[in-house]
């Protein structure tokens, strides 16, 4: 071997073995000790009475790569080689902390709880070479361990995913495996959203009509669906337990519930047949509230529901109310005016209250949306925090629980960027790149220091919804395609690495730029266990100014990958030329690179974008509206220059698009002036938001001047307040 070789081989060593202590989330203290533990073919794995099942998953994560065989061993405390598991009761101020001692014979792993030992062992499976996660022997590996001590324990108890089955059906091996992705970042909280409009996925034999009509929409050929057996829910919970995953199961009520009216009619308030929707949408129809046996109905499903999870929660949804049905319905009127309650909000509240009621027998404890405990009702509940920061404050105060699944930190439906080629994905909010899902802290800025054992954690949601907004995500069932789970593995990951350790680590110890550094090793774990993700893009370094351009030095941020680029104007691709120093142009549009894992794997382009790029075909911006120049929910007026950009007499299109803010931009109408008389107007309802409906604008010129200076005045206002931003373009037809 020549010098250049053995200089590499140092090099790639002394690198993986940094990377094998680049764990996520990052421990609460770690200190290397300078020894080291190989795991070998005779390696044992000791286990004290109560912890065998650990031991079996160890030695199920283990022996795949390697192709050993371990040896496990119940033993007495005292053993001085192997792998030891073993219960530490000087832990027990946390259930789910842990202690891990790494040195030359002996691997310890103690904690107070079988989960504390657990989560011990997901340390440990970070702490060998990423091929560890690898399903298929992994020959020629030194399965070496650097020395260390760690004392760990997570920050905050509730460190949740939502996994919405209901909109579009994942199978039980799906969520399986999305367990095993949650338990390699020590994540324990598994929210199954299994009712909504969209679909019933839980097997209740009371009412089997549930399962045989509301698992199911579409008809024929397009007839698309699916539910979980009891039997699969029972292996489900199984699983999760052994890996100290909590899965709450979510049945939406009153709201969001065509899916069990359309199996029942009896249950809604006009008694009629209806369908399963096709397409996404929040129905009118709701749970008559007025009929007793809307209440007998949920009684039996929680019967049955809870006979299945053990949790000690049930999630019961609760938002998104459409009263129009309890208004015209002579049940719930009854019902409201027999109760003394003024509105039909009121009787949501006695509905929730009803519910709650319900549930206690069975020692339960509800969760809901923030809307579920915003409206009055009085006993504890938790209060899932999704669409203002606002409504935990009064939550606390109230006495309740909360857990943040704010969206714009934990909606992992939405992308992560706007960058040209970026999946579909949820577009009512802004992207959620990871730097800003790390950013979340569930105790509020601002929020009283003695409210935070009311604060349970955080959780994130991805929701299904897009699967119904039309047939893009659907799967080909004669190709045996999996495209909806790469597609949920490409949402979650690395974002559900970010949010793990926010929810682990504590703050102090917290820091984006360690974040992405440790987890530049952590995509090499996800390839060889088979997880999709979204590769992260080339991270500019610099971007200096030279005498005849500019200069740019790019960072790697996969270990393993390459970087290549162009400096032509074209997009990069997986066969452009490698980066290896810093690349000068002469303009930054010049500029495109990727981060390429190998030629199927790579990630979307990193290029210097122009202003509203995204939309160019729209023709030439004519203006740009912020807060400033909204009034809010009044209809104000919204100038532009449109002069020298209507050029001759012709049909045009005027176009707002909304970039960003809380509020979507509402549209009446648009005159067009010449020298400040009015010559033409569309007249039209129109807004532009998360989505857009007729936010196009048509005219027409018929008596161009050349020099005559062309104004655009638009009635428009904020839907909520005055915080919308973006963009108005005008072209000709």
């Amino acid at each position: 071997m020549n010098k250049l070789m053995l200089c590499c081989a140092f090099i790639l060593s002394v690198l993986s073995a940094s990377a094998q202590l680049n764990i996520v989330p990052l421990p609460k203290q770690i200190t290397e000790n300078g020894t080291s533990f190989t795991v070998v073919r005779n390696t044992k794995i000791y286990y004290e009475k109560g912890l065998k099942a650990q031991a079996e998953l160890l030695n199920a994560a283990l022996s795949p790569a390697t192709g050993f065989d371990f040896e496990m061993i119940q033993s007495k405390p005292g053993v001085q080689n192997g792998i030891i598991l073993k219960f530490d009761k000087s832990l027990a101020a946390n259930k789910e902390g842990y202690r891990l001692s790494v040195k030359n014979n002996a691997v310890v792993l103690s904690g107070s709880t079988a989960a504390g030992v657990f989560y011990g062992t997901q340390t440990l499976l970070q702490m060998l070479p990423a091929a560890i996660h690898d399903k298929t022997r992994q020959k020629g590996m030194n399965w070496k361990i650097r020395g260390a001590e760690i004392e760990d324990a997570p920050l905050w108890g509730w460190r949740g995913m939502m996994l919405d089955v209901s909109r579009y059906f994942f199978s039980k091996d799906y969520v399986l495996k999305f367990i095993d992705m949650m338990s390699m970042y020590k994540m324990n909280v598994l929210h199954l959203h299994l009712v909504d409009d969209a679909g019933w996925r839980l097997e209740i034999k009371k009412y089997p009509k549930l399962t045989s009509v509301g698992a199911w929409r579409g008809e024929g050929a397009e007839r698309t669906g699916g539910y979980y057996t009891q039997e699969d829910i029972k292996e489900m919970v199984a699983y999760a337990s052994l890996r100290n995953v909590d899965i709450i199961p979510e049945i939406e009520i009153p709201a969001h519930t065509l899916s069990s009216i359309a199996a029942y009619p009896f249950l809604s308030c006009t008694g009629e047949q209806y369908v399963v929707q096709t397409q996404h949408s929040i129905s009118k129809e709701i749970l008559c509230v007025g009929k007793e046996s809307t209440f007998d109905f949920m009684a039996d499903v929680f019967k049955e529901t809870f006979a299945l999870f053990p949790s000690k929660y049930i999630h019961i949804g609760g938002d998104e109310a459409n009263y129009d049905r309890w208004k015209a319905c002579p049940h719930c009127q009854k019902r409201k005016t027999d109760l003394g309650l003024k509105t039909e909000k009121e009787l949501q509240v006695y509905f929730n209250q009803r519910v709650q009621k319900m549930v206690s027998k069975y020692d339960k404890t509800i969760v809901g949306w923030n809307e579920i405990i915003e409206d009055g009702l009085t006993d504890k509940a938790v209060g899932m925090i999704w669409n203002d920061q606002k409504k935990a404050f009064k939550a606390v105060e109230d006495g309740h629980y909360t857990v943040m699944t704010l969206t714009e930190y934990s909606y992992f439906d939405f992308p992560e960027s706007k960058i040209p080629g970026e999946v579909k994905a949820a577009g009512w909010r802004s992207p959620i790149p990871l730097e800003k899902v790390y950013q979340l802290n569930p105790m509020l800025k601002g929020m009283d220091e003695k409210y935070r054992p009311q604060i349970l954690g955080a959780s994130a949601a991805l929701w299904s919804d897009q699967f119904i907004h039309g047939t893009l995500l659907q799967e080909i069932p004669p190709l045996n395609e999996n495209r909806s789970e790469k597609y949920f593995d490409y949402l979650s990951f690395p974002r559900m690495a970010a949010m793990a350790e926010v929810c682990w680590t504590p703050v102090a110890r917290q820091s984006w730029t360690g974040f992405e550094q440790r987890m530049r090793s952590q995509y090499e774990r996800y390839d060889h266990a088979g997880y999709g993700y979204r590769v992260p893009q080339p991270k500019l370094v610099s971007n200096e100014k030279a005498a005849d351009g500019y200069v740019l030095k790019l960072e790697n941020m996969v270990d393993g990958a390459q970087i290549r680029y162009s400096t032509d104007g074209t997009r990069a691709t997986a066969y452009s030329a490698i980066y290896t120093q810093p690349v000068k142009v002469k303009q930054l549009s010049d500029f495109s690179a990727v981060t390429v894992v190998n030629r199927n794997v790579y990630s979307l382009p990193f290029y210097f974008p122009e202003k509203y790029e995204q939309f160019k075909n729209y023709g030439e911006l004519i203006g740009e509206w912020i807060p400033s120049k909204i009034k809010g929910k009044e209809f104000g007026l919204f100038e532009m220059n449109a002069s020298g950009k209507i050029s001759g007499n012709g049909n045009y299109q005027v176009a707002f698009w909304y970039t960003d803010g809380d509020s979507r931009l509402e549209i009446k109408s648009v005159e067009v002036y010449k020298n400040g008389i009015k010559v033409t107007e569309d007249v039209h309802d129109g807004f532009t938001g998360g989505s857009q409906q007729n936010n196009l604008y048509k005219f027409s010129i018929k008596e161009y001047e050349t020099g005559a200076e062309f104004t655009v005045k638009a009635m428009v206002r904020g839907d909520i307040s005055n915080d919308s931003n973006g963009a108005v373009f005008i072209k000709k037809l």
